[in-house]
């Protein structure tokens, strides 16, 4: 099963411990994070702000080591002018968030999870979910997920 992160989540999860990593290592080791062109963008250029990098530093890491590996942990997906045309009908405050949604349709993703305001007053657009942490948290041990089978 494909599962969009959106980058404030991602950028908790890599910097500090607590539920966004939880929720990370629980999408890595048992479903597939999917990201596309521009959420890889957004992610590097929020983790490449200086408050970032000093934090990154002080635990001997680089920007580029963490890019890699989410490049390396992620399926990567090219969102189709299909996509891209469907996720612009859907209301959003921010229209810059609408890349989590256009990747979510592209990947078949279930579920968005994210901590964006915008994002989460969707609840759900079409079959796809969006979760703040926390909900993707409580599903997972309620195996209300299951694991694609091969």
């Amino acid at each position: 099963m494909n599962i969009v992160v959106d980058t404030n989540v991602l950028i908790s999860a890599v910097l500090w411990k607590g539920p966004p990593l939880d929720a990370l290592k629980i999408i890595i080791e048992k479903y597939s994070l999917v990201q596309s062109q521009s959420t890889l963008k957004e992610f590097e250029k929020v983790i490449r702000r200086e408050k970032f990098t000093r934090i990154l530093e002080k635990r001997d890491l680089t920007a580029e080591t963490i890019i890699e590996a989410l490049i390396t942990q992620s399926k990567l997906y090219n969102v189709s002018k299909k996509a891209e045309l469907t996720a612009k009908k859907v209301k959003i405050e921010d229209v810059d968030d609408l890349i989590f949604i256009e990747l979510a349709f592209e990947a078949g993703a279930k579920f968005v999870v994210s901590g964006d305001k915008h994002l989460l007053e969707l609840g759900a657009v079409g079959n796809v979910r969006i979760l703040n942490v926390a909900e993707f948290l409580r599903l997972g041990h309620v195996e209300e997920i299951v694991p694609d089978t091969v």
